[in-house]
């Protein structure tokens, strides 16, 4: 089964994190596509897909070289 996250920020190392929507201490990001601290969820979303992503670990910030995952990144709703 998949992991469902959404976008949750950029950590000290201008990586992209995700979070687990079912579990929420389960943190997802990208190692190899790199943000500035401002960036946006929609900058982020516009370049990086859920095979992206590997397991950061249980916080954020976490786990600087991540570990292969399956994911699905979920996008925010129209406003």
């Amino acid at each position: 089964m998949k992991e469902r996250v959404c976008f949750y920020g950029i950590d000290g190392w201008n990586r992209p994190v995700f979070q687990s929507l079912d579990r929420k201490n389960q943190f997802f990001g990208s190692v190899s596509t790199l943000f500035d601290c401002q960036a946006t969820e929609a900058e982020v979303l516009a370049k990086i897909d859920a095979r992206d992503l590997s397991f950061f670990g249980t916080r954020f910030g976490c786990e600087p070289m991540g570990t292969p995952a399956e994911v699905v990144i979920v996008k925010p709703e129209p406003r």
